[in-house]
């Protein structure tokens, strides 16, 4: 106990001899220790969490929070309880064993409903349990769209009529909730529309409604969007063409010409119209026999050639009747849907920049147009890329003109600029990371070293620690031992310190100047 209460009354004692830099970087040393020490610690014991599900109702999550519970994983909640997070060496197994047991249910009823064999069932319940395992089903499908949360299917299937007139038409209404701004678009509402009118039998796309949490209705009348999609590809089919031949053109152009010294440009007009035709076409210079009858008949004559005889004749004849059937080519053609009815080619080339001195001496590029044979075959070269027919009405234009380059030239160098600026700057900023650590690394270790020369003065020698562990009991053992260490110490105090005050007084007399500074920057420190 005495030797603690003197351990501190020492450090006590050591600290009140220290300067506010030292005592400062002590308190820091110590403040990074400890800090440090319950970080690892923290860091060793914390354990990292992974999301398992995300998403989930109020419902859903109830379900696997009392999973986990009852198997004793550790979790935590967050989103409000919408996602449910578990160690992430656990989350895979859990997440198999999570789906084994069928969870989360989504609180959506399936196909599996079918099996729980119930007996007794009558036909009103087994077609309400197939339409509620219908909408569940298609529901479950709806939600594995991205932009889906949540998604609620309702479909109505009226009684089979004896007579068509009486027989109502099948609906569906379907709401969904959206993930955060996300939208549905065109493509994926018709996609939702058609997966479910081809799941429910004799219901047809225009009987389906779709609305969102907002109850804004999202889907619309499927005739008339069926006119403006087709309108909407039209126009996509168009762009693609006119974007695939000006891209042969503009190819060939800058491998002549260089890049940015030509711009092409074509309108396509295209036919979209599906013309259907059927025809008859009769050879009359080679007919066929389409069907022939023949009749033969035999006469009887009789010839007397006197009064008592008689001479009978038999005499043959037969009839022939031919059909003759024209030949006859019957063709059924469906004209192509997309055709090229006609290009129009607008093409705008630079000129050439020839170098010429001026007076001042100073180059400079002067603009000369291109000849007309150049322009020519230049035509010549985007009418077999495009593939140009006469016969069609097709138009080219070839302007050769001057380019304005002024705002490019500002736009280059202005860029070229703000490089060179973000370059030395970068520089810079790695050469004044360098210097600062390289001052702070030399400030350090002043500062390190003036410590640890302090902290070596205020450890005691070997033989003083010997001396202040020795029990002092006042015989005659104990005395022979201090003995020595009183007549050393002041022995070492007489030889250094008029050493010091000698060397003090010298250096006064002979640099008084560099005396001072040393203790301004004593003060200073």
């Amino acid at each position: 106990m005495e030797n603690i209460q003197q351990f501190f009354k020492n450090l006590m004692n050591y600290v009140g001899r220290m300067t506010p830099s030292q005592v400062m970087m002590l308190f820091g040393v110590v403040a990074g220790t400890v800090v440090g020490t319950f970080f690892v610690v923290g860091w060793i014991n914390d354990i990292s969490y992974a999301k398992l599900y995300t998403g989930l109702n109020e419902e859903e999550a109830g379900e696997v929070v009392t999973y986990l519970e009852e198997n004793k994983i550790q979790f935590q909640l967050s989103d409000g309880g919408k996602t449910v997070e578990v160690s992430s060496a656990d989350v895979y197994k859990t997440r198999i064993n999570l789906a084994a047991e069928g969870l989360p249910s989504n609180g959506k009823m399936g196909y599996s409903i079918f099996d729980q064999n119930n007996l007794g069932m009558t036909d009103f319940l087994q077609k309400l349990n197939f339409r509620r395992a219908l909408e569940g089903e298609l529901t479950k499908t709806i939600m594995q769209l991205r932009e889906v949360q949540a998604a609620r299917v309702h479909i109505s299937m009226p009684k089979e009529r004896l007579f068509k007139d009486d027989q109502k038409k099948a609906t569906a209404s379907i709401m969904v909730k959206l993930k955060g701004s996300g939208m549905l678009n065109k493509r994926q509402l018709n996609g939702i529309t058609h997966l479910v009118a081809s799941s429910v039998e004799g219901l047809k796309p225009e009987n389906i409604a779709i609305i969102d949490y907002d109850g804004n209705l999202l889907s619309s009348d499927q005739k008339r969007d069926e006119l403006a999609g087709l309108s909407s590809s039209q126009l996509n089919v168009r762009k693609q063409v006119e974007s695939y031949l000006q891209e042969k053109a503009q190819t060939m152009l800058d491998n002549v010409l260089g890049r940015d010294k030509s711009v092409v440009r074509i309108t396509a007009d295209l036919n979209f119209s599906q013309l259907e035709r059927t025809s008859e076409t009769y050879d009359p210079n080679t007919p066929s026999i389409r069907s022939e009858e023949r009749t033969k008949s035999t006469a009887s004559l009789a010839d007397k050639t006197d009064e008592n005889n008689e001479r009978n004749d038999e005499e043959d004849s037969e009839t022939t009747i031919t059909n003759y059937e024209l030949n006859k080519t019957l063709e059924h053609m469906i004209d192509a849907v997309g055709t090229i009815e006609r290009l129009s080619v607008a093409v705008m080339v630079d000129g050439i920049y020839a170098p010429v001195e001026n007076a001042d001496g100073v180059i400079e590029e002067i603009y000369q147009p291109r000849s007309q044979d150049d322009l020519d075959r230049l035509a010549g070269i985007v009418k077999n890329s495009v593939g140009f027919d006469q016969q069609r009405n097709d138009q080219i234009e070839m302007v050769n003109i001057a380019f304005d380059r002024k705002n490019m030239e500002v736009d280059q160098n202005l860029l070229d600029s703000m490089y060179m600026r973000e370059f030395y700057m970068d520089i810079a900023r790695k050469v004044g990371y360098v210097l600062l650590l390289i001052v702070a690394f030399l400030y350090f270790k002043k500062k390190s070293k003036k410590l640890f020369t302090a902290l070596g003065k205020f450890v005691p020698a070997p033989s003083e620690r010997i001396v202040a562990s020795a029990p002092v009991s006042g015989g005659a053992s104990a005395m022979p031992a201090a003995q020595p260490e009183e007549e050393q110490a002041p022995i070492v105090a007489a030889k250094r310190k008029p050493k010091l005050v000698d060397q003090m007084q010298e250096t006064a007399r002979e640099q008084p100047e560099e005396l001072a500074k040393v203790i301004k920057t004593m003060m200073v420190d």
